[in-house]
């Protein structure tokens, strides 16, 4: 029996049943995730529309993560300069108000308090954000100052015999041993440590040798800002030594000078002013540098603050800008990949509708024989 074959017309109707298939499959994707495709081949002619506004993004976000990253440095540093400007200031109140009479009757306890605040400044100075040191330029690994007693050694102390002044000081070593015995004068004790070495304040060799760099934040393609502050900068220095030298020196009754009787062999035989003249003149002219010292540094350190405040604003606003453009790159990438989900559902409603209809035509076709049409 002869029949009419239908296999060039069903091999036609399963490729474009693949076809609609492969269409369905697409739609459904399209809905599933909001893009047209989920390769850049499909997007045609636009490809390189979204791979560049892509890359621009990429860069503007890293550009973004830089100025996040310095402005939270920053906002550190500025809080650890306000903590040393603010306990400094306790100890320019303390040594302000504690005169009464001309004397210091609680200097020991400004000296605690100051040995207390030294300590806390040198903590401060050698802050951290993870594992970088703040302070330190670009050698952020190295602490930037240490307390190594170097300066405590320059210093050193002075004691003397108070029973006898004629007889030599119980304790007298470095430049306070020297200035309470007569070796120096107390402007040479006061010019020795105004010029004290940064390797006795403990900084670190390459804070002392300059070679650390700068630190800079990265806020687009052709510009960055300097946000360094070292911790040897000068209004740092001088807060350092000022406490150093505080927490240091002798009392009022122990500094160097005569006695007012100078019969007297000892301060309990002495007339009035108590403690000696002399001893109080050498005492408030060194106590004077030290206050002037410190509220130098203080005034110093605002100026590093004002800088740091400067680069925040500046960076704030390159961060501001950079994210105008970082929307509008993925406003062109949206526009170039983002699917209408609206066209989408309606397209495949359109598409499950002629694939139904062409599995019952093929269907129908099938059972088509030459026999059955006779």
């Amino acid at each position: 029996m002869t029949s009419i074959s239908t296999l060039g017309q069903a091999l036609d109707q399963i490729s474009r049943l693949k076809k609609q298939q492969y269409t369905l499959d697409d739609l459904s994707t399209q809905i599933a995730t909001g893009k047209k495709t989920q390769q850049f081949s499909g997007l045609g002619s636009d490809i390189l529309r979204s791979q560049r506004s892509r890359a621009n993004v990429d860069q503007l976000e890293q550009y973004s993560t830089n100025i996040i990253n310095a402005q939270r440095r920053i906002q550190l540093m500025t809080n650890s300069v306000q903590e040393v400007q603010a306990q400094a200031n306790t100890i320019v109140d303390s040594l302000t108000v504690a005169v009464q009479a001309g004397d210091y009757p609680d200097f020991e306890v400004i000296q605690r308090l100051a040995d207390d605040v030294y300590d806390y400044v040198i903590d401060t100075i050698n802050a951290k954000d993870g594992e970088r040191y703040l302070f330190a330029g670009s050698d952020s690994s190295v602490k930037p100052i240490e307390d190594k007693g170097l300066f405590d050694s320059f210093l050193g102390e002075y004691v003397p015999d108070n029973t006898n002044i004629a007889n030599p000081p119980l304790v007298a070593s470095g430049f306070i041993g020297d200035w309470g015995d007569g070796t120096i004068t107390t402007d040479e004790f006061i010019d020795a440590f105004n010029a004290v070495n940064e390797n006795v304040l403990g900084y670190s060799q390459t804070l002392v040798s300059g070679t650390t760099g700068d630190v800079r934040v990265r806020v687009d393609e052709n510009s960055d800002f300097d946000y360094t502050v070292l911790a040897n900068t000068e209004g740092m220095k001088d807060i350092i030594t000022a406490l150093g030298v505080l927490r240091a020196m002798p009392t009022p009754e122990n500094s160097p000078g005569a006695l007012n009787d100078p019969l007297a062999t000892r301060a309990a035989d002495d007339t009035p002013p108590f403690p000696a003249q002399e001893k109080q003149d050498n005492f408030f002219a060194v106590v004077q540098d030290v206050l002037k010292t410190l509220v130098g540094g203080i005034k110093k350190i605002e100026q590093e603050e004002y800088k740091l405040a400067l680069v925040e604003q500046q960076t704030n606003l390159v961060k501001e800008n950079n994210e105008l453009q970082i929307n509008a790159f993925k406003s062109i990438i949206s526009e170039v990949e983002d699917a209408d989900i609206t066209e989408s559902v309606a397209a495949i409603q359109r598409v499950q509708l002629s694939l139904e209809t062409s599995f019952q035509v093929t269907a129908l076709i099938s059972d088509l024989t030459l026999a059955n049409f006779l």
